[in-house]
Formats: structure tokens, sequence, C-alpha cells
């Protein structure tokens, strides 16, 4: 029997990529997105809105399993950088709804299924709560930030059922999201600032994720990837 997953957040970008690439290596996928994805006919998609609890709830009590062996966090929204005068508390909310008060209810409602299988977590999380956004604002910065608390406190609260939670930190990621906002000049200034000379490929995203949900991981729990092809050094 293959090994299942949920991607939230897999309609696009990462979240999608990482949806293809685990359906390619044998998963059974379930997306769980705003809408739902209905171009590919063997991954499974279901609505879900992360900022509300009974749909959160509703998701998890819905999909057909009994048992969850992996689970991607990669819904994300960001904001443009502006100057703290100019802070807007419902714009921060919106940011802390989606970035980080949506993976604590994902993890909330998922956690039963995924101590059935001792299942993994991955959390998309980000290069700026590493170090700073260069393009985002503060308040983006912040809430990945919070998903860093929220994998170290739970990995140790979660050991004794042998569920593992890490988290990935990707810089920028080739995506038709990011070609259409960010001119191709500005662009390739960045990646000539990169030491690997370019922005990181979804797939490379895609198969650090699947490591760590794969079999091939037994022992890693609390801890981060970073993909970012040299701009943060940490080993």
């Amino acid at each position: 029997m293959s090994l299942n997953s949920v991607v939230i957040g897999g309609t696009s970008g990462v979240g999608l990529a990482t949806a293809r690439y685990l359906n390619e290596q044998g998963y059974a996928v379930i997306i769980g997105g705003r809408s739902k994805y209905q171009k590919e006919r063997e991954i499974v998609s279901e609505c879900i809105d992360v900022t509300k609890e009974d749909s959160v709830k509703q998701f998890f009590s819905s999909i057909n399993v009994n048992a969850l062996n992996s689970l991607i966090y990669s819904a994300g929204v960001t904001i443009e950088r502006k100057s703290i005068e100019s802070f807007d508390v419902s714009d921060y909310l919106r940011l802390h709804d989606v970035n980080l008060l949506g993976a604590i209810l994902t993890l909330k409602y998922a956690y039963p299924l995924l101590k059935k299988a001792k299942g993994k977590v991955v959390i998309v999380n980000s290069f700026a709560s590493r170090t700073y956004s260069q393009f985002s604002g503060f308040e983006y910065t912040i809430t990945k930030s919070g998903l860093s608390g929220l994998v170290k406190q739970l990995a140790i609260e979660w050991a004794k059922d042998e569920v593992l939670i890490n988290a990935v930190f990707p810089s920028m990621v080739e995506t038709s999201m990011l070609r259409k906002n960010v001119e191709k000049p500005v662009l390739e200034a960045i990646e000539e600032k990169i030491p690997l000379g370019r922005i990181a490929r979804p797939k490379e995203i895609a198969s650090a994720i699947e490591f760590l949900v794969s079999d091939k991981n037994k022992y890693m729990t609390g801890a981060g990837i970073d993909i970012n092809g040299g701009q943060f050094l940490t080993g």
C-alpha cells in the first residue's frame, strides 16, 4: 500500500510542485486549497480555508484516510514591504491567519491521523525567517519566524508519539507567480548575487520535502533544511 500525503496550499507554486513530485514517487496525494485543483486526475483535491477552524476540521474529517503518513503545510501569503509607520492591523492579521494560525489549526486536526501512522510533517517556511525579507514586509518575516518556534516546540511534544516535524527554508523559487511579480532585470540582479548563480527550481524544494516525509528519514525532527544556493550558510 502506498504512503498517503496531504499537501495544504497545494494548488500552486512549491505546494503544487511537491504534490506532483510525491505523486511521481508513488504517494497517494490529497491537495487542500481555497479552491479545488482539477487538472490532474491522479491527485485528489479538496477545499479548505485554513483561516477558519470549522473548514479545517471539516477537511480532515472528510478525507478518506484512517491514518496520515505525511503532511506538508505550504499555504502562505505575503505583503509589500513598507515602513512600520504604515503598519495596518488588518493587513497583518491576514498574513498571520494564513501563514501561522492556519498552520496551527491544520496541525491540530491532522495530529490524530498522524499519530496513528507515526507520520511526518514538513512546514514550508522561508529564507526570510533565517535573515530578513528583501521584498516582503516585516509582517511576513514575523509570521514565518513564528513557524520556526512552532516546529521546535512540537518536535519535543510529539516525540513520544514518534511523529516527526521539520521545516524547509527556501529562498526565491522559480514559479510563474515570481516571474509575473518580479521584473526580469530585478530577478537577474538577484541571481548575480547568489553563489550558485540562479534561483531555486520547485523540484529542488520538493525533493528535499520528500526526503523528510519518506521512510529514509527516521531520526530528524525539529530541524530545518536551508535551500538557498549558498546565500545563508549554516554548515
